[in-house]
């Protein structure tokens, strides 16, 4: 991961923004922009790119899976799920439905079954928790109850972009939060340095090449 892949990122993700609201959010705040993170996530170059920017702070960060909630983080711990493995290191993905299924197992829950055979979420398994977007956090934070129902750790959240409605919204949750960009009231997206930063240095420790 370099600076330049998270530039070039956030020269693909322009196009997810729209300018001409006002646009309702599922939050239920009018706004004058609207961000379909999807417009790019679901886009092969673009997901490989963010797979490759996040797979080393997520592992950087303990993380023994990666998951968030359907569907906006399914795309993204995909990618990154594979560019870990490509690197070497196993980071098996799981999702959170918003209800739980009315069939089958009734799990709310859906997630890898490990190679030995055992559940992938269980108490003590560490896990970074991603996301599209984060406005009010209420998506996030379902994630993260759901994983914390089951004993795991929260090790790390991260969102593709944060927008400026936020304010900070996960930062009660007891572990790190960071996003790749953020927006002001205008809709214009900024690469935030901090996360450039922790990037950088996860790359440099070689996490993934252990």
């Amino acid at each position: 991961m370099t600076r330049q892949d998270i530039e070039r990122l956030h020269e693909l993700m322009q196009s997810a923004l729209k300018h001409d609201g006002p646009y309702p959010l599922s939050s239920g705040i009018q706004s004058k922009y609207y961000y379909d993170g999807k417009l790019r996530t679901l886009d092969p170059p673009t997901a490989w790119l963010i797979g490759n920017v996040l797979a080393d702070v997520i592992v950087g960060s303990g993380a023994e899976a990666v998951g968030g909630l359907a569907i906006g983080s399914i795309p993204i711990t995909d990618a990154v799920g594979l560019a870990a493995h490509l690197k070497g290191r196993y980071l098996p993905t799981f999702y959170v439905r918003k209800d739980p299924k009315s069939h089958g197992t009734g799990s709310q829950v859906a997630q890898a079954l490990l190679l030995d055979g055992e559940d992938l979420l269980k108490p003590g398994r560490r896990v970074a928790i991603v996301d599209d977007v984060i406005t009010t956090g209420s998506s996030i934070r379902q994630a993260i109850q759901a994983v914390r129902d089951l004993g795991c750790i929260v090790t790390l959240i991260v969102a593709l972009v944060e927008r400026h409605e936020s304010n900070g919204a996960l930062r009660d949750q007891g572990c790190p939060v960071l996003r790749i960009f953020y927006t002001d009231e205008e809709g214009h997206l900024f690469i935030d340095d901090e996360f450039v930063r922790r990037a950088e240095e996860a790359a440099g420790t070689g996490v993934l090449s252990r």
